[in-house]
């Protein structure tokens, strides 16, 4: 055990690791402090929170606006549990591909990943960093920050390369759909507020079956 975790923190992969430890201290700092100064507020970052881990970043950021959470809140909130994200199971990954360590819990997903790098092999040869960031870009299944950045690894490149990359094109993404999805909220609770919660409501339900499901 103690040389398992040995290896966990060493290199740049074990850095990457407790920078995302330290994030996730953070974030759960945060969310207690405000708990105990705004009961309303902590209930609606941890609602972002729970969103994004199981549904993603564009239901995630849909919440956020429904619940009238500003742009800074919501997208920096995102982006920071995306980073915790992939800065976690990003170290945990490239020691299972090493042969360390092995989590049944995520070798299936691990392996899924593998398949999709194959099969667009090509592509992430000829477009390299820029094929990477249009990958995370994208909000689509077995796309985005995770996905990419251990495709990042498959292809060659460096882990500060591919956490640098990531976290840019991640933060990019979420402002940009930040904007769209604002203007769409704001839209619909125009009409009826009631309207909007069923429309997450049905979005969620959906996404979380078809995730399940895969």
């Amino acid at each position: 055990m103690k040389e398992l975790l040995e290896k966990l923190f060493q290199g740049k992969a074990g850095n990457i690791f407790i920078l995302g430890l330290f994030l996730c201290f953070c974030l759960l700092l945060f969310i207690i402090i405000s708990y105990r100064i705004d009961i309303t507020f902590a209930n609606k970052i941890t609602g972002i929170v729970l969103t994004n881990v199981l549904v993603g970043r564009v239901p995630a950021l849909s919440f956020a606006y429904a619940v009238e959470l500003s742009h800074i809140v919501a997208i920096s909130v995102n982006v920071l549990i995306e980073l915790i994200l992939v800065c976690i199971i990003y170290p945990l990954f490239v020691l299972s591909f090493n042969g360390i360590l092995k989590i049944e819990l995520l070798e299936n997903f691990f392996n899924t990943i593998k398949t999709k790098k194959e099969k667009h092999q090509k592509s992430f040869d000829k477009y390299g960093n820029f094929g990477l960031f249009l990958f995370v870009f994208i909000p689509f299944w077995m796309t985005g920050p995770i996905v990419g950045a251990i495709i990042g690894f498959l292809i060659g490149l460096k882990h500060y390369t591919i956490i640098s990359v990531v976290a840019f094109s991640t933060f990019i993404a979420i402002s940009l759909w930040g904007l769209f999805l604002q203007e769409i909220i704001d839209f619909l609770l125009a009409f009826d507020s009631e309207f909007i919660w069923l429309v997450l409501f049905v979005l969620l339900s959906i996404l979380l079956i078809y995730r399940f499901k895969r």
